[in-house]
């Protein structure tokens, strides 16, 4: 029970990250994943978008600003994308797309034949 409770303070905790892990036994690889994507990301341009690739090319599922909104992109792909790859195709499905919910499925339907599952809140 201990540990439950434990749990939640630490998924309360971390609500508010970037990427989520899509499970509690990824936690440890999860924070190691972010800091080394971080790392990788800083002297690069465009070091958010670069950042982000990096954790999906890692197999986490990452919110995402897009023009639409946020939204929530995991790959499909197996192997997984490169992260200059995954890079390319945020930006190129990012330009794409329009504002508000129209903007996210537009986002999205680019996104989904490119081998990425792409959520939002809608």
């Amino acid at each position: 029970m201990k540990r439950l409770v434990l749990a939640t303070i630490l998924v309360t905790g971390l609500g508010g990250c970037v990427a989520t892990a899509s499970n509690p036994t990824e936690a440890p690889t999860e924070v190691k994943d972010r800091a080394e994507c971080r790392e990788y990301a800083r002297p690069l341009e465009h070091s958010g978008r670069m950042r982000v690739a990096c954790l999906i090319s890692r197999g986490h599922l990452v919110t995402y600003s897009s023009n639409g909104g946020g939204v929530e992109v995991r790959s499909k792909a197996e192997p997984r994308q490169p992260v200059e790859l995954i890079a390319r195709d945020l930006k190129a499905c990012n330009d794409e797309s329009g504002m508000g919910y129209a903007g996210r499925l537009q986002f999205r339907r680019c996104m989904d034949p490119r081998g990425y599952a792409v959520t939002s809140r809608d």
